[in-house]
C-alpha cells in the first residue's frame, strides 16, 4: 500500500498501481471493460485481509453491468410501424436517382476473374510460365503410334514416309 487509495500490485512481469478510489489501474484493463482486473482483486483482498471496508463486489464493477442500469436501457417499449402498403406518400418536392455510372479512364484489364479455388488447380499445371506436357505420352498423327511425333517420325517401315 502506498497511501490509503493507492496499492501497488507486483505479478511476475509487471507492477502495478491501483486506485482504489477512481477505481483505475496502470494496467488499464479496468478503465477499459469497467470490471475489476487481477491486479485490483488483489487489492480488494488485501483490503479485506487488513479490515479495511471494501464493500459489496458490484461496488466494484461499473454501472453498465447492474441489473438496475438494463433494467432502465429496456423499460422503454418500440411500438410496431405499419407495412409500407399504410405508408402515407412524402411530401418532399425532390426524388433521390441512383448516381450515373461513368466508365473508368484509361485501357480496361485483359485478365478475366477467377472463380475461386480456380487458382489452386491452374497452379498444379503451371511451372509458373507455360502450360507443361509433364505425365502425357506423344501420339503421332502419321502413323498413330505412341512414343514421336509427327516431326520425328521415320518413315516406320516405308508405309508413311515419301
Amino acid at each position: 500500500m502506498v497511501d490509503a487509495d493507492h496499492y501497488q500490485v507486483n505479478s511476475t512481469r509487471s507492477q502495478c498501481v491501483v486506485d482504489v478510489k477512481e477505481k483505475i489501474c496502470t494496467c488499464r484493463k479496468w478503465d477499459l471493460t469497467g470490471m475489476a482486473c487481477n491486479h485490483a482483486i488483489t487489492t480488494i483482498w488485501d483490503m479485506a485481509r487488513n479490515d479495511i471496508r471494501a464493500g459489496i463486489p458490484e461496488e466494484w464493477v461499473s454501472e453498465v453491468y447492474w441489473l438496475d442500469t438494463w433494467k432502465k436501457v429496456f423499460e422503454n417499449v418500440i411500438k410496431s410501424i405499419p407495412g409500407p402498403d399504410n405508408w402515407r406518400p412524402s411530401r418532399c418536392p425532390t426524388t433521390l436517382t441512383p448516381p450515373k455510372h461513368h466508365k473508368q479512364v484509361g485501357m480496361p484489364k485483359k485478365k478475366r476473374k477467377k472463380e475461386f479455388g480456380e487458382d489452386e488447380v491452374v497452379a498444379d499445371f503451371d511451372n509458373g510460365e507455360k502450360m507443361t506436357r509433364k505425365g502425357t505420352t506423344s501420339m503421332c498423327i502419321k502413323c498413330g503410334n505412341k512414343g514421336h511425333n509427327m516431326r520425328s517420325y521415320k518413315g516406320q517401315g516405308g508405309v508413311h514416309g515419301r
